[in-house]
């Protein structure tokens, strides 16, 4: 199941990666910016040298965290050749070649040794992971001793009125604008099905003290449509 889906990603965000980015920030109103930005605070707090970012795709994170911690070396990994193709593109366009590398990889089998990197960042992506348990695990191996691990995430957000509206949008709104504009019947489909499917607040802390990971701790973004978990390699 596991190679099932990661192929089934890995050939989607290939199809809808010339897209991808518009639609991005379309669909999310530019929200996701400033989420992006909150995250790259919170890793920007513990002063890295070395961060690899996770699911990197077009590199919107990975970009993000070099220009605001210009002492810092990213490594973006992805599944997708052709979203990374459009963030080596990007990242050429800020110049920002001599501090980013992108390269396709599996984030369940990291090809870096052991206590390689300060901070491990995930945007939007983990919930992708064929074996999201693995994914953890192989964070934990490649961060050093107190190296920090942040993970920007989608979540369901609550409340009596918030909740339904939003889930409507996110259910019926959202996939007809990705279709019209992506031509993927399928992409925008998967996209809210995936966050329906991935672990609650609480039971993804518990899945990332499973994984090896201490001091764990989450923050609640817009009503809980989104949640920044953080952890701490002991």
């Amino acid at each position: 199941m596991s190679e099932t889906k990661k192929k089934m990603v890995r050939d989607m965000f290939d199809h809808i990666a010339p897209t991808y980015d518009r639609l991005n920030h379309l669909l999310s109103f530019g929200i996701d910016r400033l989420w992006r930005r909150k995250t790259v605070r919170r890793v920007a707090s513990g002063r890295p040298q070395r961060i690899l970012d996770l699911a990197t795709g077009t590199g919107d994170l990975a970009v993000a965290m070099a220009r605001r911690m210009p002492e810092a070396s990213v490594t973006g990994l992805d599944l997708s050749a052709e979203m990374l193709a459009v963030g080596r593109l990007k990242v050429g366009r800020k110049g920002l070649t001599d501090r980013i590398r992108l390269i396709e990889g599996d984030a369940e089998r990291l090809p870096f040794a052991s206590d390689t990197f300060d901070a491990v960042t995930v945007a939007f992506g983990i919930r992708n992971f064929g074996d999201m348990d693995a994914g953890l695990r192989e964070a934990v191996r490649v961060l050093r001793s107190g190296g920090h691990l942040c993970i920007l995430e989608f979540s369901t957000p609550e409340g009596r009125l918030f909740g339904p509206l939003y889930r409507f949008y996110f259910h019926r709104i959202l996939p007809l604008i990705g279709r019209l504009i992506s031509h993927d019947d399928k992409a925008y489909r998967y996209l809210p099905d995936s966050v329906d499917h991935f672990p609650n607040n609480l039971l993804f802390l518990r899945r990332m003290k499973d994984a090896g990971f201490s001091n764990c701790r989450s923050r609640r973004l817009m009503r809980g449509i989104a949640y920044i978990y953080e952890g701490v390699k002991p």
